[in-house]
């Protein structure tokens, strides 16, 4: 049976900060491409109100109290509040109850933290049934990763909020800032736990629960998500269309020599792991001759400025697959508890060989000395060894690379998840059409 399918995401297409919201649009034109219809509800940053790409439908309505607009094709984050207050929880909901209404949709799938609970309230309002996919750790913590020590679970307290997470996110992403602006800051992080709780009450009781991985499933406590309600569907490898760019001609374009290539791409920052790297980068410079480091994406963290580092900004999906193709070894050195890292998914579709850290669903992807290397987090000393080690070795990078594509073309290849999510899909729908017992 062809479904129709309501997404609501608080971000999209040219405007997506992250890894996050391209694998969002790798999962519509999937569902598309086995012919369900997909409608995508965002608000508008600067687009056009409606679009129709392929079987996938994208209305952005104008929100009246955003003082938030992008500039054209600009990649970057709303303002800290922007997504955590009643008024645009209200309007999102309306703009969503609106569309599956008059779309006919089937089911309301949430696909990134800021719309769960406009998502949850539309589909309640409709009797439609609600799922929430969970890509990180922020509809548990505000602050999006408990950084302060390393985690296997999670479920924090106000106390544990309050007492510990504020005060090591002001005094490591606040460093810069006078009383006044640290005191606003204080108040902003009141009031998005405030927010925390309304949204852990639409996760709760949400009708399914997708993970995109085990490992970021096993962090969340039974109270807020149902193992009877959840299942874990992997992120589908990149769909890659067009010319890729020669690797040697990437490297003329951004300056980087013909010597060996350690790629990091993606937010820089301390629970990405970014300072672990920058600490391992003078051994492996010691030990390597000729070495070059590419930083690819934007965040607070910037490495010394030498000549051996690139720091590039965001970039668009068909140059980093270009730097991907150039690069001898990409590192994912994450400390927090990456849920199913895009970069290493891309990484190893390409056949590179990778070098992660046991956390979150990583070891899910990256099995050691089969398809890449696996490390303890926040051990520069380790990193260094493991990508020396592999700069050294070109048979080696070659066979981790090899099995790594193998993996990815295996496992996550577009038919077999689309067909999961699809089954998930259907488990909900029935449920709901069963008779439902009347009380005695």
């Amino acid at each position: 049976m062809k479904r129709t399918i309501l997404f609501a995401t608080e971000y999209w297409g040219s405007h997506a900060p992250g890894g996050a919201e391209w694998t969002n649009a790798a999962w519509a034109g999937a569902l598309a491409r086995r012919g369900h219809r997909v409608v995508v509800v965002t608000p508008n940053y600067g687009g056009a109100s409606r679009e129709d790409h392929d079987g996938v439908v994208i209305v952005r309505p104008s929100f009246p109290l955003a003082l938030f607009r992008h500039a054209a094709g600009e990649q970057r984050e709303a303002p800290w509040l922007l997504h955590r207050n009643l008024p645009f929880r209200a309007w999102f909901s309306r703009h969503i109850r609106r569309m599956a209404r008059a779309e006919g949709a089937d089911l309301i799938h949430a696909q990134n933290k800021g719309a769960v609970v406009a998502g949850w309230r539309a589909a309640r309002a409709l009797g439609v049934p609600f799922a929430v996919t969970i890509r990180d750790v922020g509809l548990l913590c505000p602050l999006g990763a408990p950084l302060s020590e390393d985690w296997t679970a999670f479920d924090c307290s106000t106390r544990d909020y309050f007492d510990r997470c504020v005060p090591f996110f002001l005094d490591n992403y606040a460093t810069d800032a006078g009383a006044l602006r640290r005191a606003r800051q204080w108040l902003s992080l009141r009031a998005a736990w405030l927010d925390q709780g309304v949204r852990r009450r639409a996760l709760a009781d949400a009708d399914l629960v997708l993970g995109v991985s085990r490992g970021i499933l096993s962090i969340f406590p039974p109270r807020l998500v149902n193992a009877a309600r959840a299942r874990v569907i992997y992120s589908p490898r990149p769909v890659v269309s067009g010319a890729l760019e020669d690797p040697a001609s990437v490297r003329r374009r951004f300056g980087v020599g013909a010597g060996p290539l350690v790629l990091y791409a993606g937010k820089r920052s301390l629970g990405k792991g970014t300072d672990v790297l920058v600490r391992a980068m003078d051994t492996i410079r010691a030990s390597v001759p000729g070495v070059t480091f590419v930083l690819a994406g934007k965040g607070e963290i910037a490495p010394p400025a030498r000549g051996d580092v690139h720091v590039l900004g965001s970039m668009p999906q068909p140059t980093l697959f270009a730097l991907y193709r150039a690069a001898d070894v990409v590192v994912v050195p994450s400390i927090w508890p990456e849920p199913l890292s895009r970069v290493l998914i891309e990484a190893m579709d390409f056949g590179r060989a990778v070098v992660a850290t046991r956390v979150g669903g990583s070891p899910e992807l990256v099995e050691n000395d089969v398809t890449g290397l696996l490390i303890a987090p926040r051990d520069p000393d380790a990193l260094a060894r493991a990508v020396v080690a592999l700069l050294r070795d070109p048979a080696r990078r070659a066979r981790l690379g090899a099995a790594a594509a193998s993996f990815t073309a295996r496992e996550l290849d577009e038919e077999k998840l689309v067909t999961e999510l699809l089954d998930a899909y259907e488990s909900v729908l029935a449920q709901r059409a069963e008779p439902q017992p009347r009380p005695a």
